[in-house]
Order: structure tokens, then C-alpha cells, then sequence
């Protein structure tokens, strides 16, 4: 299964990048990185899924990548799951939230609307694999969503 990753801090202090990390995107990409601003982008615009930013973290390590009280990790979230998540935080440590009960509110509103049985079928086994295929101990609740915390 295709999937994407989602960059979120694993303990409290708050979401920084170290200095060596800011210096490596803007080497890599040309830009100054804001890191406050970057992190209120929503979706693919978000620097916790770009792709620089993602490729300079699993090349470089959490250590590396991280600031000060940070510890920056990387959640694995299927593509089929793409516009289906977002980060919550408790003074800083934040875990990734994907929400399987508005995903599937969605392929029964596009079934609705199409008929389209067999793609009902596929994108409900995609979603519905997704939680087999995850730790259950970072499993809250299936329905109404599915939560990975950071600590």
C-alpha cells in the first residue's frame, strides 16, 4: 500500500527543527524555512509532508532533524488517507489523528452518488486494511477514528 509521511513532534516542548536541518533545506530548495508559519499550512502545503523536508529527516535521523526540546518522527499515513488526518498536541506533543470515520463518510457519499459498487468495495478494503495493518496498542477506537500518539 502506497503511503506518505507525516513529520510531527514525539514529545513536549513543541514541533523545531535544528539549525542543520533549516540549513540543509534552504541549501536543498533555495527557501528560509518558517518553521511556525510552515506548520499552519494545511495538506501537501504543510512542511510536516514536504517532500524535501521528509527526504532530509529519513536520510538525516530524528536527532539530527530535531530542535531544541523536539524530537521529530515520522508517521507512515496511507495515500488513500491523504486528506484524512491532522495533529493533535498537548503542550507540545502532538500524535497524528487519522480520521477513518469522515473517510468513510466520504466513499459512502461518492457511492451515493455514482452507484459505483465496486469502487465502494475497493476504497472501503483500503481503509478498513489500513487499521490491520497498524499496531493495535496505538489503537484508540476504529470507530468513530483511529489515533497514533507520539508518546
Amino acid at each position: 500500500m502506497a503511503t506518505f509521511s507525516i513529520l510531527y513532534n514525539n514529545c513536549y516542548g513543541g514541533f523545531a527543527f535544528s539549525d542543520a536541518f533549516l540549513a540543509e533545506y534552504e541549501k536543498r530548495t533555495g527557501k528560509v524555512l518558517d518553521t511556525f508559519k510552515a506548520l499552519f499550512r494545511l495538506g501537501a502545503e504543510s512542511i510536516r509532508c514536504d517532500l524535501i523536508a521528509v527526504a532530509i529527516f529519513q536520510e538525516k535521523g530524528s536527532d539530527w532533524c530535531s530542535g531544541p526540546n523536539s524530537q521529530i518522527e515520522a508517521f507512515e499515513c496511507p495515500v488513500a488517507l491523504a486528506k484524512y488526518w491532522e495533529i493533535d498536541e498537548y503542550d507540545g506533543d502532538e500524535h497524528v489523528r487519522v480520521l477513518v470515520a469522515e473517510a468513510l463518510a466520504d466513499i459512502l457519499h461518492s457511492y451515493m452518488r455514482t452507484g459505483d459498487n465496486a469502487a465502494l468495495e475497493r476504497q472501503y478494503k483500503i481503509i478498513t486494511e489500513t487499521d490491520a495493518s497498524k499496531d493495535k496498542d496505538k489503537v484508540e477506537n476504529l470507530t468513530p477514528m483511529i489515533s497514533y500518539w507520539g508518546c
